[in-house]
């Protein structure tokens, strides 16, 4: 891995990311798959290494049972990569995030999110830290699951972590070309979807122009990724 240009070892660590938010947002999840996603000595800490939550995938496992079972979304609004090594970068990014209350309420706050990504054999979280920092004080809850699931595969196909024989990820790949920035979805597919459409816009090309690609998306929670079919540049 430790060949990959930097623009795309950003993209791989925005996958990683949208993979774990996206975990957290619809029940059915394989946990052995997501575990993948982290080093076996994965640390886990909160309020800037003040709090520690995981040390390990066990302890990780046990995290991930107490998080509350409820509905949530996670909005990555910001993001910063740097490489600290041949094999390794840090992804830091700040997250709006949601919860419905009581009597139609909405809570939330906005997260500092301070990430250590390993490019070795797969790539792989090395430490998380989550640090809420604002309210967010948006009173309408807006669903993120799907946008997640669809921005994962994008950011990985754009890493280089695609198959070289998937013929979709290949249209993919051509349809958004190179250097690819601002990369957002729209969709307003429930969550746990197995089937739906999303809009994909960003800034990319040379010279740089603004393009969207209607995409269809076949969908499994169980499933790491889904699949995206590639229907139409605007």
């Amino acid at each position: 891995m430790n060949a990959i240009p930097t623009s795309q070892r950003h993209h791989i660590a925005l996958s990683l990311a949208h993979r774990w938010f996206a975990f957290f947002e619809a029940p059915g999840g394989d946990m052995a798959a997501h575990l993948a996603i982290f080093h076996p000595h994965v640390r886990l800490s909160g309020h800037r290494g003040q709090r520690l939550f995981a040390q390990d995938h066990e302890t990780l496992r046990a995290w991930f049972a107490a998080v509350p079972d409820e509905v949530s979304s996670h909005h990555i609004l910001h993001s910063v990569y740097e490489d600290l090594g041949p094999d390794s970068g840090r992804l830091a990014f700040l997250v709006a995030y949601q919860a419905p209350g009581a009597e139609g309420a909405v809570r939330g706050s906005i997260i500092s999110y301070e990430t250590q990504i390993a490019f070795d054999r797969e790539p792989r979280f090395l430490a998380l830290d989550k640090t809420p920092t604002l309210p967010s004080t948006r009173p309408v809850f807006e669903s993120s699951w799907a946008s997640n699931r669809v921005l994962a595969r994008l950011h990985a196909e754009l890493g280089g972590l695609g198959e070289a024989d998937d013929a979709n990820g290949q249209a993919l790949r051509s349809a958004m070309g190179n250097n690819v920035q601002a990369l957002s979805v729209l969709t307003n597919a429930p969550d746990g979807s197995c089937s739906y459409e999303a809009l994909a816009s960003w800034i990319g090309g040379t010279p740089s122009t603004p393009t969207s690609l209607r995409l269809a998306v076949c969908d499994d929670v169980r499933a790491p990724l889904p699949t995206i079919q590639p229907l139409r540049a605007t």
